[in-house]
């Protein structure tokens, strides 16, 4: 069987010294309008053309950062505005990636139930037959239930790949329905419950399961509450960078070994100018990801 997921990001992560990744979300109302110009995007432009360029941007950003990440997040929203032509352009970020030596998460938040379920997760994570939009590990979202979880689970598990389950989220509004008590406990605890059983099955060398849990650095209390809960899954954990996540939420979502969570900032790093820099290119963007690894290897010491 191929090398666990959770198994691999661990290398990666005690290679490149750093439990950091970047989010591929290309938004053209974000990218320089100088890079716009040299690809001809203007307001006639087609969605192929658009596609085109969100991903000549993502080529930008990963010949930057490759060396210094163990993975990259592509958000599928981003790729879906484009039509076909977004879908291949997704398709060509994930090879990009891969032939960079950079694990992939699909940021696809997908969730339903039966044979629904089990398309979505045979459409993302088996290694055969060979899928145009094959990945390490995705995100998924739990409400309909286990029986919208356990598809994703049973491919994950069968192919060694990743899962995150989205339990306890970075954005403000989650509070009202993610915080949720029932009894003495929140429905973010209830839903870690559904996580356990599966984490327990796909344990890797390193005492880490793939079976995991998105868990917003902007919510440290929850965070820890779940790293108690969940201690042997990894945590991707979003809300660092543009959405203000905190020292105190990222570190409680680390075990005392500084591993257990991945780190995740998307535009604060695709976008530097927007966020302080005088513009956005490959050094630029470069700098942006040290400037995450260096904050985040910061708090774990």
């Amino acid at each position: 069987m191929t090398k666990l997921f959770i198994d691999r990001l661990i290398e990666q992560i005690r290679d490149k010294k750093t439990p950091c990744i970047v989010g591929l979300d290309p938004s053209l109302d974000k990218m320089p309008v100088a890079f716009l110009q040299e690809q001809g995007i203007t307001t006639e432009s087609s969605l192929a053309e658009r596609a085109e360029a969100i991903y000549q941007y993502n080529l930008i950003v990963l010949d930057a950062i490759a060396d210094l990440v163990p993975a990259v997040k592509p958000q599928c929203a981003y790729y879906e505005l484009f039509g076909s032509a977004g879908f291949r352009a997704l398709e060509k970020t994930i090879v990009a990636a891969r032939n960079c030596g950079l694990l992939v998460i699909l940021d696809a938040k997908r969730g339903d139930i039966a044979s629904t379920a089990e398309a979505y997760a045979t459409s993302y994570l088996p290694a055969q037959p060979p899928r145009p939009f094959e990945a390490d590990a995705m995100t998924i979202v739990p409400y309909l239930g286990s029986d919208c979880l356990e598809p994703f689970f049973n491919q994950a598990i069968e192919w060694g790949k990743g899962i995150f389950v989205c339990v306890k989220t970075s954005n403000p509004g989650a509070a009202i329905v993610q915080e949720q008590l029932i009894g003495d406990r929140y429905l973010y605890e209830i839903i870690g419950d559904l996580i356990q059983p599966a984490s327990a099955k796909s344990i890797g060398k390193y005492g880490y399961s793939g079976i995991g849990a998105v868990v917003g650095a902007t919510y440290p209390e929850a965070a820890h509450r779940l790293r108690q809960q969940l201690p042997q899954s990894l945590f991707l954990v979003p809300g660092v960078g543009a959405q203000g996540g905190g020292n105190e939420g990222i570190k409680a979502c680390f075990n005392q070994d500084g591993l257990g969570a991945v780190v995740s900032s998307s535009r604060a790093i695709m976008y530097p100018h927007l966020y302080g820099s005088s513009e956005s290119n490959a050094i630029a963007i470069r700098e942006a990801a040290l400037g995450l690894i260096k904050q985040v290897r910061e708090i774990l010491v």
